[in-house]
């Protein structure tokens, strides 16, 4: 018995050995990053059952491989979205909120994403979804920290210059970067809006648009935690109409609508209602063909209006 404890506990060492330094809290996170002089790692999980995730951290970020690669570039912070009652419990719905709105913010529309950070906590960087090995997510890692690199030239390139040649520079600097990161840039894009009085660059209310979209996938997701769990005919029809009212809201991002729509669809699938269903899933999948849940849509309507011309 002493000896297989023993081996248990030299191959967690080892395991750990190749883990990134692991923060708690963001605020740790972005302390020990300055400390180290490093960057984030903020890995959105569900550790105790997204088996992509588990994948993601004990196969890719845990093996050696991602240690070699990037073991003295990242501390990692898990935001981690449990379901086992007892953990959950520890979560309170403030917290769970805020995790929720952060995953709104970088459009990670399934687990696991990853957003890499710089220590001033700026993103550069998100990435969707596992992949199959190290050798499959390492060069995924290495291009956000080539977009870093891009952004911190086309900064030290602005700097210096003035009026409009600034507002063009910093506005390179932001085109280095995924869209989804560029808005939490409060500070380039206000300077850039201050140098840009006429909006030439098309800067002005860029962040206002991601506000807006966040507070209503917010309040949508308070809609649809409303009827969780109700299945009956009853139960689904008022949920049908409770989400026509939902969207009836003229200036409702493509996006929201999109998950409102899939949702409603998902209503009529669960009635057993396929005309409607596939109704409201090409309404949906109109709304925002490029997302994800767009691309779902679209292979799973194909799917479906080949089942309703056997019928």
């Amino acid at each position: 018995m002493k000896y297989t404890t023993g081996v248990i506990t030299l191959l967690a060492m080892a395991a750990s050995a190749f883990a990134l330094p692991e923060l708690a809290t963001m605020p740790e996170a972005l302390a020990a990053a300055k400390e180290k002089n490093c960057n984030v790692f903020v890995d959105f999980t569900g550790t105790d059952w997204c088996t992509a995730c588990i994948h993601l951290r004990n196969k890719i970020v845990n093996s050696p491989e991602f240690e070699s690669a990037f073991g003295d570039k990242f501390v990692l912070v898990p935001i981690d979205f449990p379901r086992t009652p007892a953990l959950l419990a520890k979560v309170s719905r403030e917290e769970m909120k805020a995790r929720e709105a952060m995953l709104y913010a970088y459009k990670i529309e399934g687990l696991p994403g990853v957003v890499l950070m710089d220590a001033d906590g700026l993103p550069f960087e998100v990435i969707y979804g596992a992949r199959r090995t190290p050798a499959d997510y390492i060069p995924l890692v290495q291009a956000g920290l080539e977009r870093l690199a891009a952004r911190d030239a086309a900064l030290a390139a602005a700097a210096g210059k003035t009026g409009m040649e600034r507002a063009r520079g910093l506005a390179a600097a932001l085109e280095t970067l995924p869209e989804v990161c560029r808005d939490k840039y409060a500070d380039v894009i206000a300077e850039i809006n201050l140098l840009d009085p006429d909006n030439v660059l098309g800067y002005r209310g860029f962040a206002n648009s991601t506000e807006l979209r966040i507070s209503q996938q917010s309040a949508l997701r308070e809609v649809l935690d409303s009827f969780r769990g109700k299945t009956t005919p009853a139960e689904l029809n008022a949920s049908i109409k409770q989400l026509d009212s939902f969207l009836a809201q003229p200036d409702l991002v493509p996006e929201v609508r999109q998950d409102a729509l899939r949702a409603v669809g998902d209503s009529y699938a669960m009635l057993r209602d396929l005309e409607n269903m596939v109704k409201a899933y090409k309404k949906a999948y109109d709304a925002a063909p490029r997302t994800r849940t767009g691309q779902a849509l679209e292979r799973n309507l194909k799917y479906y209006e080949k089942l309703m011309k056997q019928k």
